[in-house]
């Protein structure tokens, strides 16, 4: 069963007890800006662990919350390069999360996940601090290239 992410790398390990489910994943190349962190929010467990899983393949230092209220207590105590978060989560959405975000640290790069995309929710989420944004099921070296660039332009 997918969980919206397209990707293709064999990780051999059994379902999460939030989800249920695999996933087979390919890692792209190695893309990573030295020392960045990554803060992945979403509130599936299994999102988390993969996309968690894919950015410390190719390199990257990861942290991870379920809300966005433990987003913002992680950016709070962590030093964090970018945000990587879904849109629909109980509680604040990833909008609205990206908007505190920015408040709190205006540097901050953000990239709005979502399976639910729209124009007039990709021009929010721009108009809100998002850097990036993204349509699930992506592919692995089409998130991993987009985070590469976004932080590249902060020269993290």
């Amino acid at each position: 069963m997918s969980i919206g992410l397209n990707w293709a790398l064999y990780i051999n390990r059994p379902p999460s007890s939030h989800s249920g489910r695999t996933m087979m994943i390919l890692a792209p190349e190695k893309t990573t800006t030295e020392g960045a962190c990554i803060l992945i929010v979403d509130d599936d467990e299994g999102v988390r662990e993969n996309l968690g899983e894919l950015f410390e393949l190719v390199g990257y230092s990861i942290l991870t919350a379920r809300s966005a209220t433990e987003a913002l207590q992680r950016l709070g105590q962590d030093n964090v390069d970018l945000l990587l978060t879904d849109y629909r989560m109980p509680g604040p959405n990833g909008v609205e999360l990206i908007e505190s975000a920015r408040r709190m640290k205006p540097g901050l790069r953000a990239i709005l996940m979502t399976a639910f995309g729209d124009t007039f929710t990709e021009i929010e989420s721009v108009r809100r601090g998002a850097i990036g944004y993204v349509n699930k099921p992506f592919e692995a070296d089409e998130i991993t290239n987009l985070v590469a660039r976004i932080l590249a332009l902060r020269g993290a």
